[in-house]
């Protein structure tokens, strides 16, 4: 059985609201809006099977899981 890769659009919306710490700033940069860059992250999330972000209202942090995915 094949290793599958995650979805690149989501890898790219990953690395930019990590980098910028915000998803609306990431949205802007990608030029996508940002409910379609918190699509791509719940993809990406579901993908992994971890929780990659720490929402709380309109701010997002990197949970440890985000932060160990980031480093690889």
């Amino acid at each position: 059985m094949a290793n599958r890769l995650p979805p690149v659009h989501a890898l790219s919306a990953f690395e930019s609201a990590a980098r910028n710490g915000s998803f609306a700033v990431a949205a802007e940069e990608l030029c996508i809006t940002p409910s379609a860059l918190s699509h791509r992250i719940r993809l990406l999330e579901d993908f992994v099977g971890e929780r990659l972000f720490l929402r709380d209202g309109r701010s997002v942090t990197l949970s440890e899981f985000g932060r160990r995915y980031l480093d690889v």
